[in-house]
């Protein structure tokens, strides 16, 4: 038997402290935003800097699950501080919210766009300039012209409304990444016995497929949503989806940044390069036609 003491929201730490936190025991077991962790766990960042891979989370979801037993050097990085993977979670696919028309990539060029972190190398190649942010800062940045628009996911935009001053919203499909995952303690896990340590890991990997069906129908919804709310606003909310050709032309105008991921990790020891290719011939495997060939120079 386990008795449950549960905290949500930020009531014992914030997200930028979620991997401290469940390592230091804070949480026995707690969700990870491992994205924010670059320097303790980039390897586990491979996701994000191949972009256009997949577009269901629940396929990226299944793919990290298994890449976790099958690439020692990924499931080394969450043990190598004090946690035990469960299971992943992965977002919808990045679309662009604008205060402006967004018809093609030549119309990114002299803008500004928020996109913080990792996805600023997403705007390489396109004449758009990346500006920092967050989903909390984003409607106020586009309202005072920090920003003209985003790059990010419906789920994110719709509880801040970031439509109402961005309402030229563009399906570009850049694509779902595997960000976070539920892990536990790494000496809380090794003190249950074998039998619960089963279970633990059986349902990470439930919980991970259950929340990537979750973000499918929140993401469904939340588009739906945007539209009926926007459709009296002025401009009101639009919806245009590129065509398959548009969305290669953004994908080729960018360096290859998961080249220049790897050979960053390399230099350091780390082995980004089957790491990468692990994850793309997954895809492959899935049958998948990734926006780009990341693992070939």
């Amino acid at each position: 038997r386990i008795n449950w003491r549960e905290a949500y929201g930020g009531q014992l730490y914030k997200a930028n402290a979620t991997l401290t936190s469940v390592s230091e025991g804070i949480a026995d077991i707690g969700w990870v935003f491992h994205n924010l962790e670059g320097a303790k766990m980039p390897l586990n960042q491979v996701a994000v800097y191949a972009p256009g891979v997949f577009s269901d989370p629940k396929v990226v979801c299944e793919v990290f699950n298994e890449l976790m037993e099958t690439v020692p050097a990924l499931k080394a990085e969450w043990e190598k501080n004090n946690v035990i993977y469960l299971g992943g979670s992965c977002a919808d696919t990045y679309m662009m919210w604008t205060k402006f028309p967004l018809r093609t990539v030549e119309d990114l060029k002299g803008k500004k766009i928020s996109a913080p972190g990792v996805l600023a190398a997403w705007m390489r190649g396109t004449g758009a300039t990346a500006v920092d942010g967050s989903l909390t800062s984003y409607y106020t940045d586009i309202q005072t012209g920090v920003s003209e628009g985003t790059v990010s996911i419906a789920t994110g935009i719709f509880p801040q409304r970031v439509y109402e001053v961005a309402p030229y919203v563009t399906d570009v499909n850049l694509g779902s990444t595997y960000f976070g995952a539920m892990a536990v303690n790494k000496d809380t896990f090794n003190k249950l016995p074998p039998e619960a340590q089963k279970i633990l890991r059986d349902l990470g990997r439930e919980y991970s497929q259950k929340v990537a069906e979750m973000v499918n129908s929140r993401h469904e919804a939340a588009m739906k949503q945007m539209v009926d709310l926007g459709a009296k606003q002025n401009p009101p909310v639009t919806v245009v989806k590129w065509s398959e050709a548009e969305r290669l032309k953004w994908f080729n105008a960018m360096p290859n940044i998961a080249q220049e991921w790897v050979k960053t990790n390399e230099a350091k020891g780390l082995p980004a390069g089957t790491v990468l290719k692990a994850y793309m011939d997954a895809a492959r495997k899935r049958g998948a036609k990734p926006a780009r060939a990341w693992d070939q120079p």
